[in-house]
C-alpha cells in the first residue's frame, strides 16, 4: 500500500498527533520547524483585504524548485510571497506586478532574477544554513493559523481541527481551511502538512499533485534518517 494512500496517511496523522502534544507544550510552542527562520508580522486593519503599506519596493523573480517553477517576492523585512506556478502565463512579469500591486498598493515592483534564484537556493537547498525572514501580513486569525503552522515539524501531518485547536481557536476548522487558502508563502508556511481526518488531501491552493509531492518528499527525508539531501 502506498505511503500516500489515505489509510496510511490517516495513521501518520494519528502518530503525529501524539507527538505534537509534547512539542506544543510550554516554551516549545514558539519553536519554528526550520532553524534560522524568523517572522515579522503585520496585522491588517479589521475588515480589510488590502491596505496601504510602508513598503516602497518589492523585488521578485522566478526560479526552479523541487516542486516546479516558483515566484518569490521579497521586501525589506523578508519574503512576502512564494507561489508555485502552473503555466507559462503565470510567469508573465506584467501579471506578476499587477498581482503584487493589488496586494501591496503604491509599491514599486522590480524584477530581480538573481535575488530570486539566490533566495530559492536558500529555501530549498537541504544544506543551506542561511537565515530566512518572512514578512506575514493578514488578519489576526490568519496570523494565528500561519504562526501555528510554522511550528509543525517537517514530515508531521495534522488535521484542520487540530490546527485550529493549536491556534487557540478550537472548532474553527473551516475558518482554518480558509486561512490556509490565503497562505501567501508556500512550503515555508507548510499548509501542505494539513489533511482531513480520514487521510484524504483536502484542498491546496497550488494543486493536489504538488501537495502529494511535498508530503512524499518530506516522508523520504524522514525515512532516510537524516536531513541532508542533494540540492535541487
Amino acid at each position: 500500500m502506498s505511503d500516500l494512500d489515505p489509510r496510511a496517511l490517516a495513521r501518520r496523522v494519528k502518530e503525529s498527533d501524539s507527538l505534537l502534544e509534547g512539542l506544543h507544550s510550554g516554551k516549545a510552542r514558539s519553536v519554528l520547524w526550520r532553524s534560522g527562520l524568523t517572522v515579522h508580522e503585520e496585522l491588517l486593519p479589521s475588515n480589510a483585504t488590502y491596505a496601504g503599506t510602508n513598503i516602497e519596493e518589492i523585488r521578485y523573480g522566478f526560479s526552479d524548485s523541487p516542486f516546479g517553477v516558483c515566484r518569490i517576492e521579497l521586501g525589506p523585512q523578508g519574503i512576502l510571497g512564494l507561489d508555485f506556478l502552473n503555466s507559462p502565463e503565470d510567469m508573465d512579469p506584467a501579471a506578476a506586478q499587477s498581482r503584487m500591486g493589488r496586494r501591496w498598493p503604491g509599491t514599486v515592483c522590480l524584477q530581480d532574477q538573481g535575488l530570486a534564484e539566490t533566495s530559492a537556493g536558500d529555501i530549498f537547498s537541504r544544506n543551506s544554513r542561511t537565515s530566512i525572514s518572512l514578512h506575514l501580513r493578514g488578519s489576526s486569525f490568519q496570523l494565528k493559523i500561519w504562526r501555528s503552522l510554522l511550528t509543525i515539524p517537517e514530515s508531521f501531518l495534522l488535521t484542520y481541527a487540530r490546527l485550529a485547536a493549536l491556534s487557540g481557536c478550537p472548532g474553527a476548522f473551516r475558518a482554518a481551511g480558509s486561512a490556509l487558502a490565503s497562505n501567501p508563502i508556500g512550503y515555508l508556511i507548510p499548509c501542505h502538512r494539513v489533511l482531513r481526518a480520514d487521510g484524504h488531501m483536502g484542498g491546496f491552493k497550488w494543486g493536489l499533485e504538488r501537495k502529494r509531492a511535498m508530503i512524499a518528499y518530506e516522508a523520504r527525508l524522514r525515512d532516510s534518517g537524516f536531513r541532508a539531501a542533494e540540492d535541487f
